[in-house]
């Protein structure tokens, strides 16, 4: 079982990282650009992000929502450490549907003037941030789980 939960640490841990990366490296350097010159970068490139980042998002949250059933199922006292991972990455997922998956096309067309362009890539990266809160907190959930499957509760 423990297993399971340094599992679902480990991948958020990558998760939460390569989102970060975006954060703080991709973003800046979109926002340097000219929104014209933004739009032809993303709709270049937007693909092989998602081509990573979909499967890490996908696979540690699946990791995370098989031992949170886990331990609930066998009333374990990681239990309450892997709920609040998993709302952790059904919040940090939920976002893709929510928000990205137009906000990505709609930049990726380059149809808006430069000024929603720029509106839009702000706000981008605010959603992008609760992405980035919510998998770095959904692999301090994780972490503390897998040190509390190590104790013994009376």
């Amino acid at each position: 079982m423990n297993i399971f939960s340094q599992l679902a640490a480990l991948l958020l841990g990558l998760l939460g990282g390569a989102l970060l990366l975006l954060a703080l490296a991709l973003v800046p350097y979109w926002q340097s650009l000219q929104p014209i010159e933004f739009t032809q970068w993303f709709g270049t490139n937007v693909h092989f992000i998602a081509s990573a980042m979909k499967p890490l998002g996908f696979s540690a949250a699946g990791v995370v929502w098989l031992a949170t059933g886990l331990a609930v199922w066998k009333k374990l006292p990681t239990r309450y450490w892997l709920i609040a991972s998993s709302a952790c990455a059904f919040i940090m997922l939920i976002t893709f549907p929510a928000y990205f998956v137009s906000a990505n096309a709609a930049l990726a067309e380059g149809a808006m003037s430069p000024a929603e362009i720029s509106q839009e890539l702000v706000q981008w990266e605010r959603v992008h941030w609760v992405r980035v809160l919510a998998a770095i907190a959904g692999c301090f959930c994780a972490v503390k789980a897998g040190y509390a499957s190590t104790f013994r509760y009376a």
